[in-house]
This record gives C-alpha cells, structure tokens and sequence, in this order.
C-alpha cells in the first residue's frame, strides 16, 4: 500500500512544477513532511492507492469505450512552520456515507488556507500530528482516528 503525494513547487520567476511522490513506509512519509515544510512547497493532496476507485462521465480518451475514474476520498494536509492540518473528503471507511472533516486543534481563531480549500478556525494541529495520522492512513486506508476532526462548523467525535 502507498499513499501518493501530490504537491507543486513554487521557484520565484518560475511556474509551478507540479511533483508526485509514493509514500511507502512510516519514514516515507516522515521524510515527505520535511519536503511540506518548505516554503516553497505547496499543502498536499494524497490518496491511498489500495481504496476503490469510482467512474466518472468523462469519456476516457485511451479507453473509448471506458470512463475516467477518480479516488473514492481525497486528504489535503498541509505544514505551516511547526503546525499543520488535514482535511479528509470522500468515503472514510469508517461509516456508509461520505464526510468532509478537518482537523480540530486549538487554532488559529479564523480560518486558514491550505491548498485550494478555506480550512475552518482551530483546524491546525502539531506537524508531528499531521505525521502520524498520515502514517495511519498509509496503514489502514481508512481516515485516521488517532487526531480530532470537524465539521466546517462543529466538532465531531470520530
């Protein structure tokens, strides 16, 4: 099982360079959190490469009769000097019904940008959190349970 890492690197004077990585073992991804870190490094987008896929409407211009698929979930996370925060879209193998959570932590008090996506107030958690959940999803394909999550507007219990 690998956790695929989607991210761009930012070079003044430059476009973006758009890079992936596979994230294999716990050291994998210690390591990739230093490379998040950086501050030309954009958050991240992973998703686990042993979860379901699911069939788009977009015809697939190498399969004419076939589909494009995409992942079943989507996880942003993303460092900000020694804080970070997670959000997990999708199925989360944890219930039927697909969630849109974020980690909850003690802060900032207004919402933050990681990505593309508006994080809401209290999303941001220690990197070495952000580290070790994504450890956990590279081990149980499931959304971790080892950090705190909310809503866009409460918390949540699992």
């Amino acid at each position: 099982m690998t956790l695929q890492a989607q991210y761009w690197v930012h070079q003044p004077g430059q476009p973006p360079v758009e890079k992936v990585d596979d994230l294999a073992t716990p050291d994998d991804v210690r390591a990739f959190m230093a490379t998040l870190a950086e501050k030309t490094v954009s958050d991240a987008i992973l998703t686990h490469t042993a979860r379901p896929r699911v069939d788009t409407a977009i015809p697939d211009d190498d399969a004419p009769s076939g589909y494009l698929t995409v992942p079943d979930h989507s996880v942003i996370a993303g460092i900000h000097g020694d804080r970070g925060a997670l959000s997990y879209r999708g199925n989360d193998g944890h219930g039927s019904e697909p969630v849109h959570l974020y980690s909850h932590g003690d802060g900032p008090e207004r919402p933050v940008l990681y990505e593309t996506d508006e994080f809401p107030p209290n999303c941001e958690i220690p990197a070495s959190a952000v580290a070790e959940a994504l450890i956990e999803f590279l081990d149980s394909g499931k959304r971790p349970l080892n950090v705190a999550w909310q809503s866009e507007t409460a918390s949540v219990s699992s």
